[in-house]
């Protein structure tokens, strides 16, 4: 081991000269603490050979006692060098493994069969990241992976995880699907499994990559989404052009035609000469209101009309609206209502929808004749955060196979209004960009003889929930329980009062949810700071909920306009009774 021909080369030499010089201080330390040596003592040094050489050594001391009871110390030397060198390469294997581990924002597992059983062997820290839950979570329950997959995907995921499972000849698959995380928020994830099998087919071991995937889930649906609405808006943009340069072409025949006629007749009679320039006004009209509004649908699709949304009151709007367009109503005898006598809220740009009551508005006081009515009225969804307005007429009505039509460029239906009233036929195919841009949607209910109604949306003001609470377990808990029972809302967090008027400042939620007792500031001083705000264009509705909750504290609340108190936990039903409510008084108040 350490280069010596014979026995006799060693016999004399000190025991310290197998030892390297780096190690030989500590050797020499380490024998002269060998105590009682009731026991071997082991230790592992550099060792040197003859020709100065290194290698590793385990060296053993230990006593012996002859019979004469003469003491022997006797020493052995062990060659672990080989050993040494695959233990310190499996050391940095591990370390770099860990590393990887630890700095990659995906999870790694792993499965083996323990007594016929496939079970985890491990599963790296980083699954919290995705899902919310420990490694250790997921080690205690197996089932933990199926029960968080998403309802409408896990029949899906389950049976072509069978199928491969099955096929003795697929090594890996990659799944991607919903999870719900331990929050109760959605996250897609991409699962990419890959199987170890024995001679038979039988798996043996399984290894994984979970992935986080909803952002590019996200980018891919907006971009194949603007990659459909840039396609249709081409081809809608070509059929445009042509039926527009029909239409521009018609009052231009008229013009020219009339105009050619008082030009070169001398003989036409003062009235004859009135009637044609009168024909002449009215094509010179109706081609101005054409070009208004082929500008206004091609600012609108190109995006460079002003767009500026606000927390808004459209009671104020649809008042100046029925204001600009009550004389045009009592020339014809029709009486204009509307039914909104509340002040209620959207997210959305005064001018814009201005214009689309106006237009709306005037095609039914086009449309009804004298006697008749036209109705306006807001009505709360809650379950889409919505406010959907109708504007109902006791019209002519429209036909059913011509309803499909009113929106579109392509087609740009159009008639003459009860009085011969004329029109561009753009008037509902730019109402219809603007509620669409501000995110709502349309249609149109309709019977001939009887009347029309076109109910639309749009979004309300606001559709975030503020949790303030200073109690981390129950903020996930209650947070949990608002995304499931308010699915369609944002909820943010705060964890003082401080924070939480910040955020009620930057976000204007729809409701506020707080804690009574909180560090920096309490409930009871932040609801007196919001009601006292001169800051705060919007005072959302609060409902306070805290294990300090007493009926003296209620009162107290009460008497600063909050209607909701409750001492945690809370019922279910009591709390999503008092959400809705709250939230139906941010929506009209």
């Amino acid at each position: 081991m350490f280069g010596y021909k014979s026995i006799k080369e060693v016999l004399n030499l000190n025991p310290l000269e197998f030892i390297s010089e780096k190690d030989k201080e500590t050797a020499e330390e380490d024998y002269q603490d060998r105590g009682a040596l009731n026991e071997t003592l082991k230790f592992i040094y550099e060792g040197r050979t003859k020709n100065s050489e290194l290698l590793i050594i385990e060296k053993g001391i230990t006593k012996f006692t002859s019979s004469n009871k003469t003491e022997y110390i006797i020493e052995s030397y062990l060659d672990i060098t080989e050993q040494q060198k695959a233990k310190r390469a499996l050391e940095e294997s591990e370390e770099r493994y860990r590393s990887i581990t630890e700095n990659i924002d995906d999870a790694i597992w792993t499965m083996e069969y323990v007594n016929k059983k496939l079970v985890k062997s491990f599963i790296s820290p980083s699954i919290f990241e995705i899902t919310k839950y420990a490694d250790k979570e997921f080690e205690k329950n197996p089932k933990l992976w199926l029960r968080i997959i998403h309802p409408d995907d896990k029949l899906s995921v389950i049976s072509k995880l069978r199928r491969v499972l099955k096929d003795r000849v697929r090594n890996q698959v990659e799944l991607e699907y919903r999870i719900l995380d331990k929050q109760g928020s959605l996250v897609w994830v991409r699962n990419k499994l890959n199987f170890i099998r024995d001679d038979f087919g039988a798996i043996e071991k399984t290894f994984g990559l979970f992935s986080d995937i909803t952002l590019n889930k996200r980018n891919a649906e907006k971009l194949q989404k603007t990659t459909n609405e840039l396609q249709t808006s081409n081809e809608s943009k070509d059929r445009f052009i042509s039926i527009i340069s029909h239409d521009l072409r018609t009052p231009f025949s008229s013009i020219l035609g009339f105009t050619d006629i008082l030009l070169t007749d001398d003989d036409i009679s003062e009235d004859k000469q009135k009637q044609y320039i009168g024909f002449i006004q009215e094509s010179a009209q109706n081609m101005l209101k054409l070009v208004n509004s082929i500008l206004d649908w091609t600012r609108l699709q190109t995006g460079r009309i002003d767009y500026v949304a606000e927390r808004l009151n459209i009671q104020t709007v649809v008042s100046n609206a029925i204001q600009m367009l009550t004389g045009s109503a009592l020339q014809k005898n029709v009486k204009l209502y509307s039914t909104i006598d509340h002040e209620v809220f959207v997210h959305g740009d005064r001018n814009l929808l201005l214009q689309v009551f106006n237009n709306l508005i005037s095609n039914a006081i086009k449309f009804t004749n004298s006697d008749g009515e036209i109705f306006i009225s807001a009505e709360p969804l809650m379950d889409k955060k919505v406010i959907q307005f109708s504007v109902n007429d006791t019209g002519v009505g429209i036909s059913d196979r011509d309803i499909d039509k009113l929106f579109s460029v392509d087609d740009k239906y159009t008639t003459d209004g009860t009085k011969g009233e004329k029109g561009s036929g753009l008037g509902l195919s730019l109402v219809k960009e603007i509620i669409l841009k501000h995110g709502g949607e349309i249609s149109v209910e309709s019977e001939v003889g009887t009347g029309t109604s076109f109910i639309f949306t749009i979004p309300v003001s606001s559709t975030k929930i503020l949790l303030i609470d200073d109690v981390q377990s129950d903020v996930i808990l209650y947070k949990k329980l608002l995304n499931n029972i308010m699915p369609d809302y944002q909820v943010e967090v705060a964890y003082d009062g401080d924070e939480g008027f910040e955020a009620i400042q930057k976000m204007a939620p729809a409701l506020v949810i707080t804690d009574h007792i909180m560090p920096k500031m309490s409930g009871f001083e932040l609801v007196k700071k919001i009601m006292n705000s001169d800051e705060l264009k919007y005072k959302p509705p609060v409902i306070v909920l805290s294990s300090d909750a007493t009926n003296s504290i209620a009162k107290e609340y009460e008497e600063l306009g909050v209607e909701y108190t409750f001492k945690k936990p809370v019922g279910l039903t009591v709390f999503k009774n008092a959400i809705e409510k709250s939230l139906q008084k941010a929506l009209i108040s």
